[in-house]
């Protein structure tokens, strides 16, 4: 058996394994299954079982995944990520601020 914690929000699996894995009960669940779950695929379906992801919970899983390469690209790329310091603090921005805004024009780029 498998325990695996899930996202209360919309039913999808974060993480899990054959050990008690730590979770945050006022927003995630666990439930304890017999095989892993696709994450991409799959949902709890607040039963204790598995149920097929539907179409747009599967594109906000890879839209999620894109933003997560995203952001570790940018914290990996020390120079992009030195110019956002800088520009942040030439703009007077929050460097969360100014960090999405690069994103947005870093994903539109060819």
């Amino acid at each position: 058996m498998f325990k695996w914690v899930y996202r209360q929000s919309n039913n999808e699996f974060l993480h899990g394994g054959p050990y008690e894995p730590p979770f945050d009960s006022g927003t995630q669940g666990l439930v304890e299954l017999s095989r892993h779950p696709d994450q991409r695929t799959e949902r709890y379906d607040g039963a204790g079982g598995i149920r097929p992801a539907v179409a747009q919970e599967i594109t906000d899983y890879d839209t999620g995944q894109v933003n997560e390469q995203s952001l570790s690209r940018f914290d990996n790329e020390k120079l992009v990520k030195a110019l956002a310091i800088w520009t942040a603090g030439k703009l007077n921005v929050p460097l969360g601020q100014a960090k999405t805004e690069i994103l947005v024009i870093l994903k539109g780029l060819p």
